[in-house]
């Protein structure tokens, strides 16, 4: 906005904050200034992103009249989504099974209900909260509810003794489109910036988010631990997937393939932005296995070499779930819902980490603390990046006014 006013030759002031934007546009032949404020909710739609960033790029630039520009801008509000909502539902489900196996241990016999809990977080979410301002304040809460319920509900489900499904899988999956990984991005861009305000301000939500998240999860388990009393309590899969790394990138191709559907992509985007979330995979994947239980230090390589191939946003959401995976956060709640229902005390092993999980009071913390780990290594390594990718600032192309054309 700053570069942009600054091309019109606009003395103005901007302040930033998430859903809204003060701006002061100054006076000085009278010495006064017109403050405006705009409210609009936040989404993301690539393909009318790139849209927009070409226009202000043009007007920048000084290419561009401003009327011409104001003209393309409403066209492009103005214009439908480029995959419907119903076909966005659809690739929840596929999104939700294939996020499974590389990031939370699920095997093939999982994944049909990992689908079936994914379209119906996509319904939710697409379909009855648009149209419903009280489900939409409570969708968090309502999601990770339903779904912990459903998957400890399957996960108890036991053949000559084994149980036939794994819990934390299909619990974790299901709820991966709505971690916040978006938000954890945005946050991280804007503190690199120098943007502390809405930087702050997000950071902050995406922690209070995922305390949400593991509340949901906690409750689920704890109502269905209460009606069913030989509920399962365990937290690790059995033979998963993830043992053999082949399956892991070929799971992560086509999760981040779901990610540009659901994001609005456009198909010549497509490639590009699959290529750098496996290239950002690969090298956290293979520098986990040298920092076993630090999902720190692997976000930061992640997000490294994310930041220097760009085209961040899939590739980010590719960061989030399997970061939070290192340190089993999401499924901790379990031990608290067995203290609940069981008066049971201790601890239990969660998924991918090597230390035993704090009891129930620090359920919550846990959660907190490792999105916190996570946004701060890919702060990091954006940051990193960044230097590495242009040391010396900018060098910004000569404008011409367009007050002079």
């Amino acid at each position: 906005m700053e570069q942009a006013a600054e091309s019109l030759e606009i003395k103005s002031q901007f302040l930033y904050m998430p859903n809204c934007m003060i701006m002061a546009f100054d006076d000085p032949s009278t010495h006064t200034s017109e403050v405006r404020l705009i409210r609009t909710s936040q989404g993301v739609e690539l393909d009318k992103l790139l849209d927009v960033y070409q226009i202000y790029k043009a007007v920048s630039f000084g290419d561009m009249p401003l009327e011409e520009a104001t003209e393309l801008l409403e066209e492009i509000i103005q214009r439908k989504a480029h995959f419907n909502r119903w076909l966005r539902v659809f690739f929840y489900g596929l999104a939700s099974a294939t996020v499974g196996p590389f990031a939370f241990e699920a095997r093939p016999i999982e994944m049909p209900a990992c689908f079936a809990l994914g379209c119906s977080l996509g319904f939710l979410q697409l379909i009855v909260v648009p149209h419903n301002e009280l489900m939409g304040n409570m969708f968090e809460i309502i999601a990770a509810f339903l779904t912990s319920f459903v998957s400890r509900a399957l996960g108890s489900i036991q053949s000559r003794g084994h149980e036939v499904f794994c819990f934390s899988a299909m619990a974790q999956s299901s709820i991966a489109l709505i971690l916040p990984g978006y938000i954890v991005l945005c946050a991280s861009l804007e503190l690199q910036a120098r943007q502390m305000v809405p930087g702050s301000v997000r950071m902050v939500y995406a922690l209070i988010y995922s305390f949400i998240l593991g509340f949901g999860i906690m409750l689920g388990s704890a109502v269905f631990g209460s009606i069913y009393q030989d509920a399962t309590s365990a937290t690790r899969c059995e033979n998963p997937l993830s043992n053999n790394s082949a399956w892991n990138y070929l799971f992560v191709f086509l999760f981040s393939i779901c990610l540009t559907i659901i994001n609005q992509a456009r198909l010549k985007q497509m490639p590009t932005m699959v290529g750098i979330a496996m290239i950002g995979y690969a090298v956290s994947f293979n520098t986990a296995k040298y920092v076993r239980g630090n999902s720190q230090v692997s976000s930061t390589v992640g997000a490294f070499a994310i930041g220097v191939t760009t085209a961040m946003i899939p590739a980010i959401f590719v960061q989030v779930p399997s970061g939070l995976s290192v340190s089993g956060s999401l499924v901790s709640g379990i031990i608290s819902a067995d203290q609940m229902t069981r008066n049971a005390t201790g601890s239990t092993i969660v998924s991918g980490a090597d230390a035993e999980t704090p009891l129930v009071n620090n359920v919550a913390l846990k959660v907190g603390f490792s999105v916190i780990q996570v946004a701060i290594g890919i702060t990091v390594g954006l940051f990193v990046a960044a230097l590495v990718t242009n040391p010396f600032g900018r060098r910004r192309r000569k404008r011409t006014p367009l007050a002079q054309l």
